[in-house]
């Protein structure tokens, strides 16, 4: 089986599509229902933006849309966990778009 890294609001989608969820599923869709931050907005476009302001791995990238971290010190505390570190300028815009809504 191949992995692939998802956001939170892509889990979300994909669990509240099953017809007859068992339990588990049902209970992570609740759970992703509370953490999902962009309502109906669709994730492709918001990766593509991030990735449009700054080049990071995909695990990475998806830890931030999922996160949505408010400041240069979320930021890069989560991005010191890839081992990442970004220039002012692309720290900056990140935190901009983030905090666009």
């Amino acid at each position: 089986m191949k992995r692939k890294f998802i956001t939170v609001a892509e889990a979300f989608k994909i669990l509240s599509e099953k017809e007859e969820p068992n339990e588990i599923e049902k209970e992570n869709l609740q759970y992703t229902e509370l953490l999902n931050r962009y309502g109906r907005k669709s994730i492709a476009k918001v990766m593509e933006e991030v990735e449009a302001v700054a080049d990071l791995p995909i695990n990475a990238a998806i830890k931030l849309i999922d996160l949505k971290p408010k400041t240069k010190e979320e930021m890069t505390a989560i991005l010191s966990s890839y081992n990442l570190m970004l220039s002012e300028k692309d720290l900056n815009n990140l935190i901009d778009y983030f905090t666009s809504d």
